[in-house]
């Protein structure tokens, strides 16, 4: 009994140095941006950047609902550009990055168009606060203590 409640406070230890050691984004937002691209038949790019009003931070991270085929990403300035393989249709790119706020949209554009016809592009910016370590260590002690006494009425109980 004693020997599993002092594994159990060392797990809740290194669960707390744990989270404690993380590189800390603490007072950063998560930044999901989505981009809609139009390019009507007979007509395609192969690029868009996106301007926002803070330099954004690599790496960004595609999200599922991305369906062009990125080939590439770079960052200049306040500038993300994104390379992707020519498309023609309505296609999707959403991705995310770590920021310092305040972080919004300034201008975005999309480049590398080939063809006659007139391409739409709608950009939406939204952003969330990225949590600190230090709560998502308390999140693991909070969750080894329940466990904990979980076990102990569970062993009273039987008994």
């Amino acid at each position: 009994m004693m020997k599993r409640l002092f594994l159990l406070l060392v797990a809740a230890f290194l669960v707390a140095s744990l989270g404690l050691a993380t590189p800390s984004h603490a007072g950063s937002v998560l930044v999901t941006t989505d981009v809609n691209i139009i390019a009507p038949a007979g007509t395609s790019s192969d690029e868009v950047q996106i301007t926002y009003t803070n330099a954004p931070a690599l790496p960004i991270t595609l999200l599922p609902a991305t369906t062009v085929a990125v080939t590439g990403s770079s960052i200049s300035g306040d500038t993300i550009s994104v390379f992707y393989t020519p498309i023609t249709g309505n296609q999707t790119l959403d991705f995310t990055f770590v920021a310092a706020p305040p972080i919004a949209l300034n201008e975005d554009h999309l480049l590398g168009i080939i063809g006659p016809g007139p391409t739409g592009l709608t950009t939406n910016v939204t952003t969330s606060a990225v949590p600190e370590p230090a709560s998502i260590a308390l999140l693991g002690i909070g969750m080894t203590g329940f466990l904990a006494v979980r076990r102990l009425f569970k062993r009273i109980s039987v008994a």
